[in-house]
């Protein structure tokens, strides 16, 4: 199922970054929360479907362009740690954005429940097991 994960995960960031939200809705579990950076600094969980489009809503409103592109995929049974290069430009703002981050996405049966954003990859490989 490890690999099958993996697939899921490599196809929602190839999602994200075409703006396809009805594809990341279709990939993500009905009860699913999203703790992406934003919602983290809020105190706040995008919740469902409807909180995947609002997730994906504010992204769009805050970023003239926001992307992840995946570097490494680290599976570990339902959940596939993924650290990858975020590139970003802010909208009406001269803030730009090109670092390393980590995200842990947890899956069940396909299908992903939980998405959290590290931006030290380390906490993402530690989350999984993969680093003390």
């Amino acid at each position: 199922m490890s690999q099958e994960n993996v697939a899921v995960v490599r196809r929602a960031f190839e999602a994200f970054n075409a703006r396809d939200v009805d594809g990341l809705v279709n990939m993500a579990a009905e009860d699913s929360e999203w703790l992406p950076f934003r919602a983290q600094l809020e105190g706040i969980v995008y919740r469902g479907h409807e909180g995947i489009r609002q997730f994906v809503s504010d992204m769009d409103e805050d970023w003239e362009a926001f992307r992840i592109d995946p570097l490494e995929f680290h599976d570990s049974r339902e959940r596939v740690a993924v650290i990858g290069r975020v590139s970003a430009l802010g909208r009406g703002s001269s803030v730009e954005i090109d670092s390393i981050a980590g995200f842990v996405l947890e899956l069940h049966r396909g299908r992903i429940r939980r998405l959290t954003s590290h931006s030290v990859f380390e906490a993402a490989l530690e989350a999984v097991g993969l680093r003390k």
